[in-house]
């Protein structure tokens, strides 16, 4: 009777537990099957009994599932988290997350199962992607193993950058400002006069602040700094700055003028003006700086690889290759429509050098006669050109107009009502393209 793997563990159930019995009543009669035994609490010379032992730890911890002939354990789930980004990995440890990653590596393994006895892994396109990625992964593992060997930045490269750079870490002066901003110059008096006499600075931009985004805040609008004459929720506004730097910290400002009102003003702190310390701002260029180098020392590595590897690019096959194909049509069209009749004819003749079988280049022979006789009124050439046709293409459907250009081309143009049957109103053949 075959065996359905996934009835297995059923199938084996009664007889572990039949097992489990047997190793009980073994234990019972003294029959420990190997184990020492143990003497019971109470004396050496009790009666002892028999308890099984295994003889290692299991380190791969339980089974939490088991997916046809695969068990997965707590060690595979565990191995799993550990490859998480640390802040994920509580997440997948806590026991929610933990049950859905245990979900999802059964559904990969079912899924990895089912594939391999559909016996994809023969097919071509299988073994095209395996081989794609073996070569990608080859390349990263060689690339990323060379490159980790190369030194960090130095302490005294760090030093002269910063050195070098120092305008970079210079931070200005600023002042933290809070406003209290009112339709006119006389209410912003009025409640100068109050704060003068006691009153809450809070209390009264609460009260009477028509910029209500900051009102209830104090009425702090943030920094300002000496060099520019922007102020955060106000805009422009040179007083308000200038006055900013000009008074103390806790000063009341006399009123200011702004598109958005009158403003008093009051000033918290000065922070004055500092170059940043190489401490605080040491990582950042330890990062630039070994970003700078790895694209400089992987450029000259990959360029060393080539070198060694005698690489040599035609740069003419590259041109040629890269531009798109034409086909013989193309090089006709290029023909009608060039300039002059004389680079027409060229334009004609090197399709015919070069596609000589090509039913395009039998129009092209055509037109080297015609635009002679036409463009040019070189009737002798003409004639050279269509009787060479003629020798080359006597039944094809040119060959009547050919023949009606060698007897006409010369003379002047019929009436309409004198042109011959099938000519235009110019004399010339219908077949004819020019």
């Amino acid at each position: 009777m075959s065996r359905d793997p996934l009835r297995l563990p059923v199938l084996l159930a009664p007889r572990a537990l039949a097992l489990a019995a047997l190793v009980a009543a073994l234990a019972a009669a003294g029959c420990g099957g190997g184990s020492k035994a143990r003497p019971a609490a109470g004396g050496s010379g009790a009666t002892s009994t028999r308890v099984w032992t295994p003889g290692k730890a299991d380190t791969l911890g339980p089974v939490v599932a088991i997916v046809g002939t695969r068990r997965i354990r707590a060690h595979d789930v565990d191995s799993l988290i550990a490859t998480a980004p640390p802040n994920v990995q509580g997440q997948l440890r806590d026991p929610q997350g933990y049950k859905t990653l245990v979900d999802r590596m059964v559904t990969e393994e079912a899924l990895y199962q089912a594939a391999r006895r559909s016996g994809i892994q023969k097919d071509p396109a299988y073994r095209a992607a395996v081989a794609k990625a073996a070569r990608e992964t080859l390349m990263r593992q060689y690339y990323q193993a060379r490159m980790a060997n190369f030194p960090p930045p130095t302490d005294a490269q760090i030093q002269a950058y910063y050195d070098e750079h120092s305008s970079e870490f210079a931070i200005p002066a600023r002042a933290r400002v809070r406003h209290i901003q009112v339709e006119t110059k006389a209410k912003a008096e009025a409640l100068r006069k109050r704060l003068a006499a006691g009153a809450l600075w809070d209390a009264l931009a609460r009260a009477n602040s028509t910029d209500k985004a900051t009102s209830d805040h104090g009425g702090v609008v943030g920094y300002v700094t000496p060099g520019s004459e922007f102020v955060p929720g106000i805009g422009k506004s040179p007083e308000i700055v200038k006055e900013a730097f000009a008074m103390k910290e806790g000063e009341t400002s006399p009123p200011l003028k702004s598109e958005k009102g009158w403003h008093l003003i009051r000033v918290d702190n000065v922070e004055p003006a500092r170059t940043q310390p190489l401490a605080e701002v040491r990582q950042g260029i330890l990062g630039h700086l070994s970003t700078q180098a790895q694209e400089t020392l992987s450029q000259t590595f990959l360029d060393s690889l080539k070198s060694a590897s005698g690489v040599v690019v035609f740069e003419d096959s590259v041109r040629v290759a890269s531009t798109p194909a034409r086909t013989p049509q193309d090089f006709f069209k290029d023909a009608q429509a060039a300039g002059s009749p004389q680079q027409r004819i060229q334009l004609y003749r090197d399709l015919v050098t070069r596609y000589p079988d090509d039913p395009v280049s039998v129009q092209a022979a055509f037109m080297i006669g015609f635009t002679y006789a036409e463009d040019l009124g070189q009737y002798d050439e003409a004639r050279a050109e269509f009787r060479k046709f003629l020798d080359k293409y006597p039944r094809h459907e040119l060959a009547n107009s050919a023949k009606w250009m060698l007897e006409n081309m010369d003379k002047p143009a019929p009436e309409l009502d004198d042109a011959p049957e099938g000519a235009d109103s110019t004399g010339a053949p219908p077949d004819t393209a020019r």
